[in-house]
């Protein structure tokens, strides 16, 4: 259980990455939430150690309410594996830790999942899904 949650933070996104969050979600419905594409990104930009500061954050942050009870625990876990200090779980340095990770596993999940953000009409949810899905079965994250 997480030690220390900070309900009024508000995780931030790279804004050259929102629009493709946006299609992720809207148009693909391959994800619900943005919180679930952070979360996602955040463990495989750290199983690839790609962490990647956030240098223009979009407009609006995701507040911690979208998180789930294991997505705080998942983001204890990261910010004490980069850290290896307890004291950062009592610290928001924890969510700027997962943004990075974040910031950094999107790109890859995407690229790895093969879509293509200029001609959308050839991306194809369900063999996107299958991609993922044995991506992540296949390689345990570490794509």
């Amino acid at each position: 259980m997480s030690i220390y949650t900070d309900p009024k933070y508000r995780i931030k996104r790279n804004a050259t990455q929102q629009e493709q969050m946006q299609y992720l979600i809207q148009e693909l419905k391959i994800f619900q939430s943005y919180s679930q594409i952070i979360m996602l990104s955040a463990v495989i930009g750290y199983n690839n150690k790609l962490f990647i500061p956030i240098e223009s954050p979009a407009s609006d942050g995701v507040l911690m309410q979208f998180f789930t009870q294991r997505d705080y625990d998942m983001i204890d876990f990261i910010a004490y594996a980069h850290k290896k200090e307890q004291i950062v779980l009592k610290k928001n340095e924890k969510y700027e830790i997962l943004e990075n990770y974040a910031n950094g596993g999107f790109d890859l999940l995407v690229n790895k999942l093969g879509i293509d953000f200029v001609d959308k009409k050839s991306n194809d949810r369900i063999t996107i899904l299958n991609k993922l899905y044995m991506n992540l079965l296949m390689n345990g994250f570490k794509l």
